[in-house]
């Protein structure tokens, strides 16, 4: 938690042991024996959920096996709610931009795993065998607009500052994967 509270109050520039340590009120030396570097500490923020709900361990054990015949507004709700969170949490964006910027590629595969986790209850969309193509798409373009918000108002005349803009956002997610056959 005190990664996320680092993060939302000074960005990720300012991420370090001494502060985050200070922030969580604990000895830095924890830090190193249990996470042993900020990079550790950084990957089990992913882990732990509080990156975003749709990541989150307790978010997708209380998942069900979806049926063949709600998959498409599983994924729907899923990505949907996926861009809620982004849109909501300054710090994850702010994440997003450091490990980008980084090129560290542990929060990827911290989020990959738990992405394959997601696709195996949700299951392969009926009729088209590249479900998690699919989200790896959605996903980037989610990622990229809601970047894109924190340093521009529109993308081409999408209004990114309005609920409208993203109402436009959420219903073409919809009419993609409905689509799809």
């Amino acid at each position: 938690k005190a990664v996320g509270e680092v993060i939302e109050q000074h960005g990720t520039e300012k991420v370090g042991v001494n502060l985050i340590a200070r922030t969580a009120g604990v000895n830095k030396v924890l830090i190193y024996r249990y996470f042993e570097s900020v990079d550790g500490l950084m990957e089990q923020y992913v882990k732990s959920g509080e990156y975003t709900s749709t990541m989150a361990d307790d978010y997708i054990d209380n998942m069900t096996l979806v049926p063949p015949d709600e998959r498409r507004k599983a994924l729907t709700g899923l990505m949907q709610t996926f861009l809620t969170d982004l849109r909501e949490r300054k710090a994850t964006r702010d994440l997003l931009r450091w490990e980008i910027g980084t090129g560290k590629s542990m929060l990827s595969d911290a989020r990959n795993q738990i992405a394959t986790r997601i696709v195996d209850k949700v299951g392969e969309l009926p009729d088209f065998k590249d479900t998690s193509a699919l989200m790896a798409f959605l996903t980037a373009g989610i990622y990229y607009m809601t970047i894109a918000t924190d340093y521009r108002e529109k993308m081409i005349d999408v209004d990114l500052h309005t609920d409208e803009g993203w109402k436009r956002i959420e219903n073409v997610i919809e009419r993609i994967i409905a689509t799809i056959a």
